[in-house]
């Protein structure tokens, strides 16, 4: 049966016009405690699920792309692929920044599922996994999880780099070099990209005979704060290295602000090896040797795969590209 605005309005005890701002989330008219409540009500009526089958003969030509952190070069680069892509089949995109906030996601998408748009692509901040994100997929609307899975979707199509490989190549490349004790400055706990890492990580430890120990790896936020805290913390706790695995570029740029206050020399006491080859990588003092990751590929993949899955095909893929080691001056 049909849910109108008119039944909405009634369960809401609002007028009709309340019922239309908040459909096509108009700024002004509405509290935000009414807002919330009728958007609560939209959703348990199901009133977008009786529009889904308009999808199959209306497209918006728009796609949503929610990235976690927009002011970050990686992410940055990411956006710029998706956008270049869905320009060559005239898709526009409509970026959001969830900021790391997993309910800013939850809310992003559902107001971008109430403004009909054909597919998303979601950077997850990949902290948590929420029900919430089954939205697109229970109104007929596809999505595709792009550099970061969430636990419980694992049947989404999703498009990564292999970043266990990554981190092994990148460990086994400072333990060649001669060193024997490679702290891990990892990202937020719980994100796949951070724990895909830390097993990679693992693994080659492993494979070259040296322990894994749990005082040698840190987390921290994806930032140049979370990579020169991570530092302070293990000068602080009297951890003795020799080289270090940052979770990304960023952290490296942190790292290696610390290290120089603490007067260590970089590659001699000390090397450093990044993840994701973003721009400014190359211009670091001294530059640094990171792991390119292959964003181009991985943005255009995801609108590829998306815009199949928008006009009918059925797609259960789970897409993993290969990154490089680039060696710059931060290793022997």
């Amino acid at each position: 049966m049909k849910v109108t605005v008119e039944e909405i309005a009634r369960t809401a005890g609002v007028s009709k016009t309340t019922v239309s701002r908040v459909l096509n989330d108009s700024p002004s008219g509405v509290g935000a405690e009414t807002r919330k409540r009728v958007q609560q009500i939209i959703e348990k009526m199901g009133y977008a699920n009786n529009h889904s089958t308009d999808y199959k003969y209306i497209r918006s030509k728009s796609i949503a792309l929610l990235i976690p952190d927009v002011t970050n070069p990686y992410f940055a680069d990411i956006v710029k692929a998706v956008e270049m892509r869905a320009k060559e089949d005239d898709y526009m995109v409509i970026l959001t920044n969830t900021d790391f906030v997993p309910e800013m996601e939850t809310e992003y998408i559902s107001k971008l599922v109430a403004k009909r748009v054909d597919g998303f692509i979601l950077v997850s901040s990949g902290l948590h996994s929420y029900k919430e994100h089954f939205k697109p997929q229970k109104y007929g609307i596809p999505m595709v999880l792009l550099d970061r899975r969430l636990s419980g979707l694992d049947d989404y199509v999703s498009v990564c780099s292999d970043n266990v490989y990554a981190s092994y190549k990148a460990c086994e490349a400072l333990i060649r070099k001669g060193a024997q004790s490679i702290v891990f400055c990892a990202g937020d706990e719980g994100i796949s990209t951070t724990d895909e890492r830390l097993e990679g990580y693992k693994k080659a430890l492993t494979q070259y005979g040296l322990a894994f120990r749990e005082r040698f790896v840190k987390y921290g936020q994806y930032t140049v704060e979370g990579g020169y805290n991570a530092i302070i913390d293990f000068e602080k706790a009297g951890v003795k290295y020799d080289a270090i695995l940052a979770g990304n570029d960023l952290m490296a740029l942190g790292i290696i602000k610390a290290l120089k206050e603490f007067s260590y020399r970089i590659p001699e006491d000390v090397q450093i090896i990044g993840f994701d080859n973003v721009t400014f990588s190359q211009f670091c003092s001294p530059p640094l040797s990171t792991i390119l990751q292959p964003t181009v590929e991985m943005g255009r993949k995801a609108v590829e795969m998306l815009i199949k899955m928008i006009g009918g095909e059925q797609i259960r893929k789970d897409i993993r590209l290969q990154s490089k080691l680039i060696l710059r001056e931060t290793t022997k």
